[in-house]
């Protein structure tokens, strides 16, 4: 149009990418999901990365640049898991929720967790293969029990609740939402899987845990 000045077009300064661009969450979760159908059939050490490529419909130079190794492979099936279960963290510091109210919640989602079938069989894995692969073991222990205690001690000590000693009491509370529930989860085939089941066995949890750790009733929150 007469009388406007048109921009000039940057210079591109960066030299173009070549290559695969970066993997969508669509296609992450197509290549988690068949490598964990590979290895709930076959077990990690028989697991192939060559079956899990060709489940997952791509290249196994797209699955070494997201997942170097085969132990990746299997923490990040595992750790697909508990990112959801870690995701609440903000959300619950920043609530203002009562704490019995917020740790009812937590221990609930965590035991939902372990009643899953899919992951008690990798659990089950996990436990057959450790000592044959040390590594495997404290890579997962790393990344998915460290780090969930990590974010239950940022929640207590948000809520002055457990103190000083804040992260041995984030461990007594997934010991007692925990408990013996993996060995009968996993070993006892009658023990009952329901939802009442499961939110009764968090309820009295958590009745132990504030008995041991009381509430601070003078503590307000901004």
């Amino acid at each position: 149009m007469t009388g406007t000045i048109q921009p000039i077009p940057a210079k591109n300064t960066h030299p173009m990418r070549r290559g695969r661009p970066p993997l969508d969450e669509a296609e992450r979760k197509r290549i988690l999901e068949a490598t964990a159908s590979v290895f709930l059939e076959k077990g990690y050490e028989s697991a192939s990365t060559n079956e899990i490529a060709k489940r997952a419909q791509t290249s196994k130079q797209t699955l070494y640049s997201l997942f170097p190794t085969k132990a990746d492979l299997f923490v990040g099936v595992v750790s697909a898991h508990t990112e959801q279960l870690f995701a609440w963290h903000m959300e619950y510091i920043e609530s203002g929720k009562a704490p019995r109210q917020a740790l009812t919640e937590i221990g609930c989602m965590l035991l939902s967790m372990f009643s899953r079938q899919d992951f008690q069989r990798l659990y089950r894995i996990l436990v057959a293969e450790a000592p044959n692969f040390p590594d495997l073991a404290r890579q997962l222990w790393c990344n998915c029990m460290e780090h969930g205690y990590d974010l239950l001690t940022e929640y207590l000590r948000a809520c002055r609740l457990g103190g000083p000693g804040y992260r041995k009491s984030a461990k007594q509370f997934v010991s007692f939402v925990l408990g013996d529930f993996l060995i009968n989860a996993m070993l006892n085939p009658d023990v009952e899987l329901s939802e009442r089941m499961l939110r009764a066995r968090v309820r009295a949890a958590v009745a132990d845990f504030l008995l041991l750790h009381p509430l601070q009733l003078t503590l307000t929150r901004a």
